[in-house]
């Protein structure tokens, strides 16, 4: 057994006590391409330092072999030493046979800091050395992707299916029908998605199928992509108001209430499904659920006037009409939307607080004066307020321009001209 392999042994067996000795011993006795393997297997079992002193001993004994230089440098960079490890790549002589690889680490190199044109540039001349490559062309696409140049990346993407569905752990399905949807070509997307429904195997290429299919209007599709992802990891949360809102689509208001109240169960942060479940549950007529959700979401978000809102119509349904003007106490005037205003309008009136409900009705106008229901329920209200004949002729003049066959309001105003 050579000192390279009992060194390696040693460290499986988590035995470090003779590292150095052994490491020392293999640089004097071993052959270089045990060394080679020695500080290849080092790099891979994260004795970064042990693999950069073979490297270095190997350089010494053969100071043409640049590929001993690249792997140096690979790990130089890896390890943050920035400056040295691109050093040594760019003094990799492009007559070298190693030159490939030298542009192949600076490209990864720059990629991972962000600097995606330089690594392009690297990939771009690494592609004309090797023209045939597909990791370069994979690291071109992919680089592509993330630079926003999807029909460059589109077109490599479907060069390299040609010949595989996947290169590494990227499914390349799943990256062009990605890439068609974000080319806007959402019809596209499904296609390949139809085509390739057997190559649709890991979770996060199911759930961006089912987010495609969504988008084109088939959600028997969505929803059985997204089924398989909640099948597949329950707490996958994202999947969840897709899933609900597919559903939606097809008015079935029992599984968005369900895929609701389980989406909730994993992330009780989620505002949108306490609004979906609310609005599902107020369909099917269970109020008090729907009150249920409205109320814990506003605990997680009581900055939400979406869920505010949607809870203060549903008070007003039920003719809560005190619960509706408390659900607004702690709010300014300015912080309201106008149809905030409008409902307290309405609370107020049923409460017989007439002064309120007339500000209320005044702060909603701007916004609703050509809402004819609004102007409806202001006109009638007005109309029992004492010398508010000319605000009522007003108001009426407006809704019969909107509504002019309503011949009870036509008779209202009648009565006051």
């Amino acid at each position: 057994m050579t000192y390279s392999e009992q060194l390696l042994d040693a460290i499986e067996k988590h035995d470090f006590s003779q590292g150095k000795i052994l490491l020392k011993q293999a640089l004097d006795n071993d052959d270089p391409e045990v060394l080679a393997s020695l500080a290849e297997n080092l790099s891979d079992y994260g004795f970064s330092d042990m693999a950069k002193e073979v490297y270095r001993a190997l350089i010494a004994k053969f100071p043409q072999e640049d590929l001993f230089k690249v792997y140096l440098a690979e790990i130089l960079l890896n390890d943050g030493n920035d400056d040295d490890g691109l050093s040594l790549l760019y003094n990799v002589s492009k007559t070298s046979s190693s030159y490939l690889d030298s542009l192949l680490v600076q490209a990864d190199y720059y990629q991972t800091n962000g600097l995606l044109e330089t690594a392009k540039d690297k990939l771009m001349e690494a592609l004309g050395i090797a023209p045939e490559e597909d990791a370069i062309k994979f690291g071109l696409a992919e680089l592509d992707y993330m630079s926003g140049q999807y029909e460059d990346a589109l077109a490599l993407y479907e060069d390299l299916i040609e010949r595989q569905k996947t290169f590494g752990e990227v499914n390349l399905i799943q990256r062009l029908f990605q890439t068609e949807a974000k080319l806007g070509r959402y019809e596209d997307a499904s296609e390949v998605i139809k085509k390739n429904s057997g190559s649709i195997i890991d979770i996060d290429s199911k759930y961006q199928a089912g987010l495609v299919m969504l988008a084109v209007g088939d959600d028997d599709q969505a929803i059985k992509y997204l089924d398989q992802v909640i099948d597949q990891s329950p707490d996958y949360v994202n999947a969840y108001p897709l899933l609900a809102q597919a559903y939606e689509h097809k008015n079935d208001n029992e599984q968005v209430l369900r895929s609701a109240q389980a989406g909730l169960a994993y992330n009780e942060l989620d505002e949108t499904l306490y609004s979906m479940g609310a609005r599902a549950a107020a369909n099917l007529n269970e109020l008090d659920t729907a009150e249920e959700l409205l109320k814990k979401g506003l605990e997680v978000a009581s900055d939400n006037s979406d869920l505010r809102l949607q809870l203060s119509n549903l008070y007003l349904h039920e003719r809560k009409y005190q619960d509706n003007i408390d659900l607004f106490a702690e709010l300014d005037d300015e912080n309201m939307e106008p149809q905030v205003h409008w409902n307290l309008a309405l609370s107020y009136q049923y409460l017989d607080k007439s002064e309120k409900a007339k500000s209320e009705f005044l702060l909603a106008y701007p916004e609703f004066q050509n809402n004819p229901d609004f102007l409806k329920q202001m006109a009638i209200f007005f109309n029992t307020q004492a010398n508010s004949q000319d605000v009522v002729k007003q108001i009426l003049d407006k809704y019969l321009k909107l509504e002019p066959e309503d011949q009870d309001m036509q008779d209202m105003y009648n009565q006051i001209i």
